[in-house]
């Protein structure tokens, strides 16, 4: 059986809605399985678009690591840095943030212990330039490059937030509208069809 196309499909469901001695009944059946079978698959695949993007911050995010280790030797001015990043997705939720790290001699003089100090994002897709006036001068320009792709994946997220709340509300609709064909509409093209053969 040969598959339709996009433009064929459109067709046959504009050529089927106008035509009489059909079953319409099952045609809107069908209708509204497929609307909700398309939702449904559209939020499915959201939550795996926001995995990808989960997957793109974290290679963001690595390219700052490597940059810090590289420069953890005396010989770089500014040792250590300071700055680290961190991409989390819980739930539906991703988060990519900034901490300060900050590096305390242990009592007994056998290392450091380090304190971490989230960094609140004052803009709404990055954080400000005044976050990381504590950087090093060598971790600014980097921290800025990364910012840069962290911006992106955060505004992509907030278009899959948006979407998602749009299709969740696309689903209730379409809830509603099932029943408004089995309640109301049904009842109503019955009586129709009742009162023209009363009139015969």
């Amino acid at each position: 059986m040969t598959r339709m196309n996009k433009r064929q499909v459109v067709e046959q469901w504009c050529k089927v809605s106008r035509l009489e001695g059909v079953d319409h009944t099952r045609g809107t059946q069908a209708a509204i399985k497929q609307s909700k079978a398309f939702l449904q698959t559209l939020i499915d695949l959201i939550d795996v678009e926001q995995a990808r993007y989960r997957y793109i911050a974290q290679r963001i995010c690595d390219v700052h690591w490597e940059h810090n280790i590289a420069h953890r030797t005396d010989q770089t001015e500014g040792y250590p840095g300071h700055h680290g990043c961190r991409v989390r997705l819980r739930g539906r939720k991703l988060e990519l943030s900034w901490f300060y790290n900050s590096f305390v001699l242990k009592k007994n003089g056998t290392g450091y212990a380090v304190y971490s100090e989230h960094i609140s994002k004052q803009g709404r897709y990055r954080h400000f330039k005044s976050a990381f006036v504590r950087a090093q001068n060598w971790e600014k320009p980097v921290i800025a490059d990364i910012e840069d792709g962290f911006e992106l994946i955060r505004r992509l997220n907030a278009n899959l937030t948006q979407l998602r709340r749009t299709l969740k509300s696309s689903a209730h609709l379409v809830a509603e509208l099932e029943a408004y064909l089995e309640e109301t509409l049904a009842p109503l093209a019955k009586a129709a069809k009742t009162e023209g053969t009363s009139k015969r």
